[in-house]
């Protein structure tokens, strides 16, 4: 019988035993609304708040910044749209070519609404060049969003040299930064303070937690514009709390704190024999091995097999893997990500995303199923 080897962890992780008993008492007996004013409201309410406090701390910010919000996507389109009220007159965004969907889909829409966006190209590594960001921010620039690390290569994006770009500009021209930090928490230290970021996104469902719950880093609250008006978070995001999400976010942020450097040696020790195996098998690239990576993700691309052929394949093998973002995974187009970097044949790619539970073991299995089907075997 096939072992079930589960290597797409970027899609989705998951939930972790101590998130489980966490929430246990909040899927029943603390299931009090936390703007209550008696007591099994305010017990929901003060475990918010220790929630937050643990999320703070992790990515080394004041709690009062925090949002807890639905997920990245919401998250993502909150800073756009906080950034637009808070420079009406400012009509341009500069971004990637390689963003999570949500941005990309948003700014869509600015640029419906007249706004000019400018994607900046990434090189074969999925890096940018420091010299057009600075060249494309002027006093026109509204936000400048740009993803911390990316969820198909791994390759981490905004690195020493574009904080220092950032921070350059700023001085000069008055812009708002975003960063996209889903795939990048709990595999890397994530220091807002930094990052110099205005923004920043967080996924719950990444490190361990249930789906639906996600987080907004905000530098300044005084001047957020709510993309869903209500009394909750501040009055900075309405809609009764998802207690729940948000007790296991912080469940999983003290965790991660607790064990970082346990964690993050086991996922350059795994991810680092997974790719030295990799590199023994002929007909098959490792993407972006030049430049520094989360420490999970591996992308490689056949000579000779599609993506979507070995992800089938291995699947029958009770493997799980993926071609790119689990958000795009219906579309019949080679993953932009892939493109946007001059990949030959995209459609050729798979993605591996490990996580602090994968074993070397588990590794071999799927090393030994890739051997196979690339020999013609079943």
């Amino acid at each position: 019988m096939n072992r079930f080897v589960y290597l797409d962890n970027n899609a989705t992780t998951k939930m972790s035993a101590e998130v489980q008993e966490k929430i246990k008492p909040y899927l029943d007996l603390q299931f009090g609304n936390p703007s209550s004013l008696y007591a099994i409201g305010k017990k929901v309410k003060e475990a918010i708040s220790v929630a937050r406090e643990s999320f703070a701390s992790l990515v080394n910010c004041d709690s009062k910044n925090i949002i807890f919000t639905s997920g990245g996507s919401e998250s993502n389109c909150a800073a756009f749209n906080s950034a637009i009220n808070q420079f009406p007159n400012k009509k341009k965004f500069v971004t990637t070519k390689v963003e999570h969907s949500s941005i990309l889909e948003y700014c869509k829409l600015l640029e419906k609404r007249g706004c000019e966006v400018v994607y900046l190209d990434v090189d074969k590594n999925c890096k940018i060049d420091t010299k057009q960001l600075e060249k494309e921010i002027d006093d026109n620039t509204c936000l400048v969003s740009i993803q911390f690390a990316n969820n198909e290569v791994g390759t981490i994006l905004v690195d020493e040299n574009v904080v220092k770009t950032i921070n350059k500009l700023k001085k000069k021209h008055n812009f708002l930064f975003h960063i996209d930090c889903v795939q990048g928490l709990g595999k890397t230290n994530i220091d807002l303070k930094k990052l110099s970021a205005d923004f920043a996104s967080f996924s719950g469902h990444k490190i361990h937690c249930p789906k639906g719950i996600g987080a907004l880093f905000v530098k300044n609250t005084k001047a957020f514009t709510p993309l869903i008006a209500g009394h909750q978070e501040f009055g900075l995001r309405g809609g009764t709390e998802n207690v729940v999400g948000i007790v296991a976010l912080g469940q999983a942020c003290s965790h991660i704190k607790e064990n970082s450097s346990q964690t993050i040696s086991k996922l350059v020790e795994v991810h680092n024999y997974l790719e030295n195996e990799l590199q023994k098998i002929d007909g098959l690239t490792i993407n972006c091995q030049s430049v520094t990576r989360i420490p999970n993700t591996t992308s490689i691309t056949f000579e000779k097999h599609s993506g979507n052929q070995m992800m089938f394949e291995l699947e029958k093998n009770g493997i799980c893997v993926s071609t790119g973002s689990a958000c795009n995974s219906e579309s019949s187009e080679p993953s932009y990500v892939l493109t946007s970097m001059g990949i030959k044949n995209p459609q050729n790619t798979i993605r591996i995303s490990i996580d602090e539970n994968t074993t070397n073991s588990a590794i071999d299995y799927f090393i030994n199923s890739l051997n196979s089907i690339i020999k013609g075997g079943k």
